[in-house]
């Protein structure tokens, strides 16, 4: 499995104590002033904008807000993923896998330019299907993700090139 850590990839296991980590760091932002839960800006509009266009599953939609240079990772690839064909080939093939996925945010966390998702993916219906908690890390510049940081446990499962 594939980690994100400090902008590089490391192999190792994903731990429920990771993410709690993140969380208190988010929390932390938040209680000392330096991010807010509620921010209304323009960054925290493109990444509602985002999760709009997953769960209606417009591949269009959520390639037209990422930078042609973006860089995506997460905790299930290999090597970060790069630019809009990138983009489109990774929920093309996820929307192709599970035809019925979407997302329920949780919270988020703004600081400038900088938006903290913490969200569950649900596929399937309840009690049949299965969800995975999720926290992406993003940076919005000129209205278009720069970067897509994602993390979750994926079960110990080989990264996907």
């Amino acid at each position: 499995m594939c980690v994100v850590g400090s902008g590089a990839l490391r192999s190792e296991a994903i731990s429920r104590m990771a993410a709690a980590r993140l969380g208190c760091a988010a929390l932390f932002a938040v209680l000392t002033g330096c991010a807010n839960l509620t921010a209304d800006n323009p960054a925290k509009h493109v990444i509602e904008a985002k999760f709009d266009a997953v769960n209606r599953h417009s591949v269009d939609d959520i390639e037209k807000l990422y930078a042609p240079d973006a860089s995506i990772t997460a905790s299930n690839f290999c090597t970060p993923r790069h630019g809009a064909a990138d983009v489109r080939r990774i929920y093309q093939d996820l929307f192709a896998a599970f035809p019925d996925i979407r997302t329920e945010i949780q919270d988020y966390v703004v600081q400038g330019d900088r938006v903290a998702v913490k969200y569950l993916v649900r596929v399937g219906a309840t009690g049949k299907g299965f969800v995975v908690p999720i926290i992406n890390l993003f940076t919005v510049r000129n209205g278009l993700i720069t970067a897509d940081d994602g993390v979750f446990d994926n079960g110990g499962r080989k990264c996907a090139a």
